[in-house]
């Protein structure tokens, strides 16, 4: 019997604020057309929402927000937090490089002597 990487794994998986305003719109009685209208934002803007394709901004959660009287807070912190995680993975990717990079001169300073 071989050790396999299994295929499948079982995750929770949040609702995405895509869903969430789509189950909004429908039980309000939108279309994404009336929703376009209604919100200012553009009809293929809400479709790329809905499809979770882009991330809303702060400023569109929150004229969706007034639209649905919902409060989005909740994705606006969870998008906030994949937007830091995205900014400590380069600066960690840039650090490692600096410090490889050191290593490779120290290397070669100390095969010359």
């Amino acid at each position: 019997m071989s050790c396999q990487t299994p295929k499948y794994y079982l995750t929770f998986v949040p609702m995405k604020i895509g869903y969430k305003i789509k189950k909004l719109r429908l039980k309000g009685g939108y279309s994404q057309k009336d929703l376009s209208i209604k919100s200012g934002l553009s009809e293929r803007t809400i479709q790329r929402i809905e499809k979770d394709e882009v991330t809303p901004n702060p400023h569109t959660l929150k004229v969706l927000g007034e639209i649905f009287e919902e409060n989005f807070q909740q994705f606006e912190d969870e998008n906030q937090h994949v937007n830091n995680k995205k900014k400590m993975n380069k600066i960690f990717i840039l650090w490692n490089w600096m410090i490889n990079f050191k290593i490779y001169i120290l290397k070669m300073f100390l095969k010359k002597h």
